[in-house]
């Protein structure tokens, strides 16, 4: 795990091999903290889970209080009562989904906050845990690490970090062949969350 004091240091290294400007340490932070809030939302790298408490006939329930401001989606349901995860899907798919009862099957959004489950649980027995991405939180200290990013992509919040600095300097060329460099690495992020995305969602997970 790389701390940030590591970070601002690869940062200023960087950008002075290119320019005299020199930057205090909270800007630098300021920057990878940007730029750590857009690689969350380009890549949903930063995922949770919440517990929430079957309750019985109810087919929508409000996440607000078990989400936090800082969530952007719901990804993925797991059922403790069929020990299954459970499946995507749309209300408008299913006949007479209101009326049917039983061991939820699937789930669907209605935004961030409203979940629907069909069919809709005939007893208040067990809870689904409802996974969901969110933005990083920042770095604010120089010893703070973050666990949930492997360091392979830490690169990415420099090259982000140098693209903002360049970026205020003026230096337009260099801040785009930054954020060019940014992207590619973002770009990886993405493929590397949808892999282990995929490879975590056909594993069983009633042991846990």
């Amino acid at each position: 795990m790389v701390p940030l004091s590591e970070i601002i240091t690869n940062v200023r290294t960087q950008y002075a091999a290119e320019s005299t400007v020199r930057w205090k340490d909270p800007d630098i932070r300021d920057a990878i903290n940007e730029g750590l809030d857009e690689l969350s939302e380009a890549t949903r790298f930063y995922e949770r889970h919440v517990s929430v408490p079957v309750a019985s006939l109810r087919t929508y329930y409000d996440l607000r209080g078990w989400l936090p401001e800082s969530a952007l989606g719901v990804t993925a349901v797991w059922s403790s009562v069929i020990n299954e995860w459970l499946e995507p899907g749309s209300s408008i798919a299913r006949f007479q989904w209101e009326r049917s009862v039983g061991p939820s099957q699937s789930f669907f959004m209605r935004g961030i906050y409203w979940m629907g489950v069909w069919p809709k649980p005939s007893t208040s027995t067990g809870f689904l845990r409802v996974y969901f991405t969110g933005l990083a939180p920042h770095f604010d200290f120089p010893q703070a690490v973050l666990r949930e990013l492997p360091d392979d992509f830490i690169p990415a919040l420099e090259e982000y970090a140098l693209y903002e600095l360049a970026a205020q300097d003026g230096e337009t060329t260099r801040a785009l062949q930054h954020f060019k460099d940014y992207g590619v690495r973002e770009r990886s992020l993405r493929d590397f969350v949808e892999r282990r995305t995929v490879t975590a969602r056909v594993l069983k997970m009633g042991s846990r």
